[in-house]
Formats: structure tokens, sequence, C-alpha cells
């Protein structure tokens, strides 16, 4: 039995693992790296812009609230380059999922089958989040508090809750943004403890730990560059209607894609599998993941959240299994598979997403830049002043609006407006295709990718 359960701990963290395979550095990577750069060197945070003209122009107030992350992620590259970056990644994948498992243990080893299923659901989740930023940190800091919370449910004398504001503080320096997620999910633990009688038989003693939790986690939020700020940060994002619209991350679950309608057909059979179980259904169950199902919908961004509590709560309520499965000969076809694909892993991933001779161009001289949102953050990493980047809360109350209607080719005409005297966009885009049919424009540059443009 210890065998087999050590081997279905290795396919349960190999499967999840496995979404590498679609790993990339993304946009967003970049920004963060210089970031990163600039407070190891300096030893200070910035609270106003340094890496846009604009921003800096204007003097836009900016909330680093990620870092730490930016401080650890610059470490990974400076000793390991590309590879360094890929084993953060590796090393975030196998840790949730460690945590993940740790959660509903006995009952994964009861039901191998329905175990493997899952974690292969996880891969796909986690598909297109595999990415070097500090969200995946967020989903190991939310597994741990989740798994925290369910320990001292079902058991009082746990003491794993005590380590509550230790994560919290990791979590508001590392990614602030969705540090309120600790506090939010102690204090539904202690509401419904305490209101709900079916939950009278837990002990004054568990609700203390809930209190402690609770109330640790705000205080140790304000501990970061920015105090109590971060308290109020994250649900301001949720209010801007500017990053709702414009990145496609915050947008709400549409079936207009091929991740919309998994994402719903995941949605969907969590819900159908939990309400046709005959057992018992815990109300904090039912409550916690209508929560983060409606966060879901609302922006896909919250849909690993939801399969990290869904991992917590759906297996409690898993029906028999009867089906036997022989684990070592999956073991062995998942190594194959890995091995297969891990040489073509690195040659699949883009680190260069302008060519040299752009940005030697665009180092010569000043310009009064445009750049495509996606590109902001290579250029901010090859030391150009950008004029919009991925720190998209940097921008919401100014050009951010403005750069999505642009984007979207809605109101082209808005380039003029500021100016701009030197444009790098996206080929194929509604922009690259504006300039390339006015003729107050001259293509400078271009390669597969990007075209530079310059005012006559």
């Amino acid at each position: 039995m210890k065998k087999e359960k050590k081997i279905l701990l290795f396919i349960f963290i190999l499967l999840i693992s496995m979404s590498i395979f679609l790993f990339s550095f993304g946009s967003d990577f970049f920004w963060h790296l210089k970031i990163g750069e600039y407070i190891s060197i300096h030893k200070e945070i910035p609270f106003t812009d340094i890496f846009s003209w604009y921003g800096e122009k204007n003097h836009l107030a900016w909330i680093s609230h990620e870092w730490l992350f930016e401080v650890i992620i610059y470490q990974f590259f400076h000793f390991g380059k590309e590879i360094g970056v890929f084993l953060y990644v590796l090393l975030m994948l196998v840790s949730i999922s460690i945590i993940l498992w740790k959660q509903n243990e006995k009952i994964f080893i009861k039901h191998p089958t329905k175990t493997i299923v899952w974690a292969i659901l996880g891969m796909l989740i986690f598909a297109n989040k595999t990415l070097p930023r500090p969200h995946l940190i967020s989903y190991l800091l939310f597994a741990l508090t989740i798994y925290f919370a369910y320990d001292t449910f079902q058991n009082e004398n746990s003491k794993k809750i005590y380590l509550s504001p230790f994560i919290s503080l990791l979590w508001a320096n590392f990614h602030g943004g969705s540090s309120n997620l600790s506090y939010i999910v102690y204090g539904l633990f202690l509401l419904l403890s305490i209101l709900i009688k079916k939950y009278r038989n837990i002990k004054k003693i568990q609700q203390r730990k809930y209190l402690y939790a609770f109330l640790t986690s705000i205080l140790c939020i304000n501990i970061n560059p920015h105090g109590i700020k971060m308290l109020i940060y994250p649900y301001l994002n949720m209010t801007y209607q500017g990053m709702i619209k414009c990145i496609e991350e915050w947008q709400h679950l549409a079936l207009n894609s091929i991740d919309g309608i998994f994402y719903f057909s995941f949605i969907l059979g969590v819900l159908i599998l939990l309400f046709s179980s005959r057992k018992k259904h815990h109300m904090i169950d039912i409550i916690l993941l209508f929560l983060f199902m409606i966060l879901g919908i609302k922006s896909t961004r919250f849909m690993p959240y939801f399969f990290i509590i869904s991992t917590s709560i759906l297996p409690k309520y898993w029906q028999e299994e009867k089906v036997k499965i022989q684990l070592l000969p999956i073991l062995c076809f998942l190594l194959l598979i890995i091995s297969s694909f891990y040489l073509s892993i690195y040659k699949k991933t883009e680190f260069d997403l302008v060519n040299e001779e752009m940005i030697a161009y665009l180092k010569k001289g000043k310009h009064v830049l445009y750049n495509s949102y996606e590109l902001g953050g290579y250029l901010i990493y090859q030391e150009i002043k950008v004029f919009i980047d991925g720190r998209a809360d940097l921008y919401i109350d100014t050009i951010l609006c403005d750069v999505c209607q642009i984007e979207q080719g809605k109101d082209l005409k808005l380039l003029e407006n500021y100016q701009f005297d030197t444009l790098i966009v996206q080929n194929h885009s509604k922009i690259e295709s504006y300039l390339k049919n006015n003729s107050k424009y001259q293509l400078k540059l271009r390669d597969q990718k990007n075209s530079l443009y310059i005012l006559k």
C-alpha cells in the first residue's frame, strides 16, 4: 500500500506539473525582472513610476505590490538565466501539487482513478498560467490557507493555523493584490462557525483559532512598503472597468473560446458531482465553492483558485470507486511523455520579443514613443522608456482607456493627441493596419513580429 501511495502521489504531482509544457515568459515577466534588478541594485523600492516616459513626466504614483516576487525572480534569472526562471515555475507547480495532495491524501489513495482524472483537469486549468509571474506564489499561499482552515475545522488540536500570520505577511509582499483572500477565508469559517446551528459542535477553541487567524492576517497584510493601502488596493482593482474591458485575464468567462468552454464545463461538472452526492453537504463547502465560482465567472484569472477550492472540497463527496487500475504502467507512460517533450520545451519558448535592430534604433536619441501594450515589458527590460506596459493599475486613471481604444481599433485618431514621433506595434494588429495606410507615417523597420513607424 505504501508503494502504491508513493506512485499515486508521484503521478498526481507529475500530471499537474506537466502544465509547464505550455511555459512561456509572456510580456509581464520582463518588467517584473527589471524591477527586481532595480530593487536588488539600489536597495530601495520605487513609489513613483521610473520606466515609462509618460509616467515619469506626470509623476504617476505606483504601488509595487509584487516587489518581493520581483527580487526573487531576478535572483533565479541572475543565477540560471532562462533555465532558472523555468525552474521557478516548476518549483511552484510541484509545491502547489503537494499541498493539494495533503488536503485529501487518504481520499485520493482510496480513489486512484478519480485522483488521476482530477490531476489531469488541474493540469489543464494551470496550462495557460505557467508564466513566471507572482500569481503562482498566490496559488501556493491560497492552497496553504485553505489547508490550514479545513485542518482546524476537522481537528480542534490542529496547530497549522498558527502559521497564518506568516503566510499573510509573505502574501502581502509577494502579491499584495490577492492577499485579502487570506482573511476572507478565515473570516468565512469564523462567521459560519458562530451563526450556523450545524456548526455548534465546533468548539470555542476552534473559533478562537479562526478569530486569531482572521485578525493577525489583517494586521500582517499591513506590514509591507505601502502599509494600510494594501488592504484597500485589491478591492479598488476589481472596480476598475478599464482593466475589466481591456485586460484579457480580467474579462468575464465567455463561451466564444476554447478556454471559456472548458472553464464553464469544469464549473458545471463540479456542481453536478457535488449535488449528485448522497453524502451530507457542509454549508462552508457550498459557500466557498459558490464564492470562487462567481469570481471565476467574473474574471478568468480566478479559475485556478476555484480549482484549489474544489480540490479541497469535492473529493469528500466522491462515490465509492469500483474500478481498479495499475499505477506503475501509468507512471512509466507519463515519464515517457515527459522525456519526449523535455528537449523541445526551450525551443518553443521565445525570449526575445523585439529584434536587436529595432532595439538599437529606439535606444538612439529621444523619442516620443508609442508601443503596443504587449511590448512594453520587454522594452523596459531593454532599458527603453515606454509609453505603457503591463502595469495596468499604474495607468488606470490616465492612458489605459485610450490605449485600449487604440489597440482595439475603436478610436485610432487618439494617436494624434499624444504627438508620437515613433511607434512600435505588433504586426497584423488594427493599429499596424492604420499606420500602414496613413500617409503621415513611414515604415522604418519591420520583422516577422513587429513594425516600427516614424512620423514623417
